[in-house]
């Protein structure tokens, strides 16, 4: 019986293993993350979650400029364009994103006591991030290309390995904290373990191209990133502008509360995260062979079945805050519905983008991106200080609309024929929108909940012939 399940995976095209296995190692590395969170929730008072949470924002926006996001649309193409190269090219970029971090870290710091207030960080976690933005790189260059090989066993192992690591550390320096304030353990507790792995596979980079450095690529790696560099900050922004905002607007232990209802929400985003990151080899050999109705075989039913992850996420929300935390944050699990919602209408940018970066016009995705962002920047201004933090969801979940039909509009200027079944696409996204908008109703009726849970279910069981067939369709691609 084992041996037959191990021939049968043996059997499996690599791609598919490869998606399987990213898909476990999210699930085992978020769950993890949803694991600490309760006891985050716990250890910490709600303003200092909540002040851990815009370090960690301003960490990812402030990252896209002083990394410049070299590891993402642009290394997958130099994989395409450079296959005797990629040594080369990997330490090559790694070297210039360290220029541009050095650079962006001795302006930030000149301007920084003009801002400080504004950002509300200490100078320590300051120089924290401009350490973490100099060598995570390495490990982000690493993973991108073991992914795009489909080379899936060490990545594992070391998404594993950091998600133990950096909790673990930082609990356990919060625990033995020798003072009152717990919020320079917890990050540094967590971060410092990930900047030593950081290192390591900054120096494995660097052996494996023998330290040369090849000035050659970083030309044509500057002017592809140079027009997503909006784009980015503005995905970041979207994402993330929400709890900058609320911090600023009503404060820090909203924000915590807000936090933890986006991560819950974020569950939905794990899935799609995994399966994303082997969709993109696969439409970029598609879009070679202008085999755009092979895309959509793979891609529809994919986005069903995660449609189906949103709405389990949104029917078992307040369960899953009663457990992530304190009864004190119960009241953010109104804003879960359209935070997921919001969730799903993101991820149709990855389906959209994957092909117009194949093209190479970044640009027509940077125009979507600033355009939902700077949509949401006004809208929580006013929104969140009419109605509270709570608005901040519907805020998010109509600007993620934005950004899909604009990146939808990109994609078919680009390509000149819809490469998806756009009728599904509409149709799954109404369902979603409904759901996400009036499931609140239901939150003070959990046998009614319940019944809907069950009732999908059922539904599951019944059409599991279908689901089936679609799951090997998608194998057979």
């Amino acid at each position: 019986m084992m041996g037959k399940l191990r021939n049968g995976i043996a059997n499996l095209p690599v791609a598919l293993k490869a998606s399987v296995a990213f898909f476990f190692s999210s699930v085992i590395t978020s769950g993890i993350s949803y694991i600490t969170t309760p006891i985050y929730t716990r250890i910490l008072s709600a303003e200092e979650y909540g002040r851990v949470s815009v370090f960690l924002t301003w960490l990812q926006i402030l990252g896209v400029v002083a990394m410049f996001c070299l590891y993402m649309g642009v290394f997958n193409n130099g994989m395409i364009d450079y296959p005797d190269k990629r040594d080369r090219y990997s330490f090559s970029l790694l070297a210039l994103s360290n220029i541009i971090t050095v650079l962006f870290g001795t302006v930030f710091l000149i301007i920084y006591p003009f801002i400080k207030s504004a950002m509300g960080l200490s100078y320590p976690l300051i120089f924290l991030m401009l350490a973490i933005f100099l060598f995570q790189p390495a490990y982000n260059f690493w993973v991108s290309r073991q992914r795009y090989e489909f080379k899936y066993k060490f990545v594992v192992l070391f998404a594993v390995l950091c998600a133990v690591v950096s909790p673990l550390t930082a609990i356990l320096a919060c625990l033995y904290a020798d003072y009152g304030e717990r919020l320079y353990p917890r990050i540094f507790g967590a971060e410092i373990p990930l900047i030593i792995i950081y290192i390591g596979f900054y120096f494995y980079i660097a052996k494996k191209s023998s330290f040369k450095v090849d000035r050659s690529f970083w030309k044509a790696a500057l002017l592809f990133n140079l027009p997503l560099i909006p784009h980015y900050l503005s995905t970041y922004l979207l994402n993330s502008c929400d709890k900058i905002m609320i911090s600023k607007l009503v404060g820090d232990d909203a924000t915590a509360y807000y936090s933890v209802a986006y991560s819950v929400a974020a569950i939905a985003t794990i899935v799609w995260n995994a399966v994303n990151s082997s969709l993109v080899p696969y439409t970029y050999e598609k879009c070679k062979e202008k085999d755009y109705k092979s895309i959509s075989k793979v891609v529809i039913p994919i986005l069903a079945l995660f449609a189906v992850v949103c709405l389990f996420v949104i029917m078992l929300a307040p369960e899953v805050v009663a457990i992530m935390a304190t009864k004190d944050y119960m009241e953010a699990v109104y804003v879960i519905p359209p935070i997921v919602g919001g969730v799903f209408f993101q991820v149709q940018y990855y389906i959209y983008a994957n092909v117009v970066y194949f093209y190479k016009k970044p640009r027509y995705v940077m125009y979507a991106s600033v355009l939902a962002t700077a949509a949401n920047v006004v809208l929580n201004y006013f929104c969140i200080r009419i109605f509270g933090y709570l608005a901040a969801g519907y805020t998010t979940l109509a600007c993620f609309i934005i950004q899909a039909v604009a990146d939808y509009v990109a994609m078919r200027k680009v390509v000149g024929e819809d490469v998806y079944n756009m009728k599904y696409v509409a149709a799954l996204s109404l369902a979603v929108l409904g759901i996400s908008l009036c499931s609140n109703l239901t939150y003070d009726y959990p046998v009614v909940r319940y019944a809907l849970v069950v009732l999908m279910i059922v539904c599951m069981v019944i059409f599991r012939k279908k689901i089936i067939g679609l799951i090997s369709a998608i194998k057979k691609k």
